[in-house]
């Protein structure tokens, strides 16, 4: 099972990029915001260009937040059960409202 960790130094990363003919199925998310200054507000972000159709000639880039998720200052939290069914075909991407690398992200997840 692959699996990336983050630091929120900045407040936009991509945590994994768009794997042709595959879709993203996070299985896990462990979210430390011990270390951070303030709360944490993350959206998970579903990052893709759709492919040309009839109707699109020129598709455009789409966003979709699949998951949105606060964090108290000082605290952890850990995502398994509740993220079933949640699935990215584009980057996985997630934005912090405001850069801090003290919140660290361990994203889990599995390729179908």
């Amino acid at each position: 099972m692959p699996s990336v960790a983050v630091t929120m130094g900045v407040a936009t990363q991509t945590l994994v990029t768009e794997k042709l003919n595959a879709k993203i199925r996070p299985s896990a998310i462990f979210i430390d915001n011990t270390a951070a200054g303030a709360d944490a507000s993350l959206i998970f972000n579903d990052v893709f260009t759709p492919s040309i159709t009839n109707l699109v000639a020129v598709p455009v880039l789409q966003t979709i937040p699949r998951l949105l998720i606060n964090v108290a200052a000082g605290s952890c939290l850990s995502l398994e059960d509740d993220i079933k069914g949640c699935e990215f075909i584009g980057n996985a991407q997630i934005i912090r409202s405001v850069a801090d690398a003290g919140c660290r992200i361990s994203f889990i997840y599995d390729l179908e």
